[in-house]
């Protein structure tokens, strides 16, 4: 969320580290952190609170990650690729919400589903759990944690005329390959969902 305050309009994006936070960098290294807080005394220009709790699943349509709609409104629009993954929604949550929806299932046909752990322990602990396997069953391709087809790299750069549901995080004029194409970013959940009927849709519609 600090790297997408600039699509928000923001100089940058600072968040203070909460207790969730520091427990999970506690898991996962012996160094002790640096925590930056505000000061006690600091003063804020505004304080804006957000209740998330009934907020309808989003979409943002091509070509701002800030030109979004709500999943129900979305209308019929087929797609070509689905991307669950990357350093965006490549946690392991987020790989266990997408395999809640797949199980069982498979993806339309002639389309391309592929699966990029956010990293190599997430990797191994979805290959430990069963959940790449039900990504597998289904009939996606699983990739390397790394950069590759939310910047247009590698591994699934979107040709003239083909649309995208990713996970990532933007979907600039040309971000995923080809200046014609479209992506359309959305949430794990949705994203299964899409790649199942071939459209952009929530888990509702199945």
């Amino acid at each position: 969320m600090s790297n997408m305050a600039i699509e928000a309009g923001g100089k940058n994006g600072i968040m203070e580290p909460d207790e969730t936070t520091l427990a999970y960098v506690a898991e996962r290294t012996s160094l002790k952190p640096d925590i930056f807080r505000s000061d006690p005394d600091a003063e804020y220009e505004k304080v804006i609170d957000i209740k998330v709790d009934g907020i309808e699943p989003q979409v943002a349509f091509p070509h701002l990650p800030s030109n979004v709609r709500p999943v129900s409104e979305v209308g019929d629009i087929p797609i070509d690729q689905v991307v669950i993954g990357s350093c965006t929604n490549g946690w392991l949550e987020d790989l266990r919400d997408a395999a809640r929806i797949l199980k069982g299932r498979k993806i339309s046909p002639g389309l391309r589903l592929i699966i990029m752990p956010g990293s190599p322990l997430i990797y191994k602990l979805a290959m430990r759990e069963g959940v790449l396997e039900t990504f597998l069953d289904a009939g996606a391709v699983i990739g390397p944690p790394s950069c590759g087809p939310c910047l247009g790299g590698h591994m699934g750069v979107l040709a003239s005329g083909e649309r995208a549901v990713a996970t990532t995080n933007r979907n600039f004029v040309g971000r995923m390959g080809h200046p014609e194409s479209e992506v359309y970013l959305a949430n794990p959940f949705v994203a299964a969902a899409s790649a199942v009927m071939g459209k952009v849709g929530g888990p509702d519609e199945l």
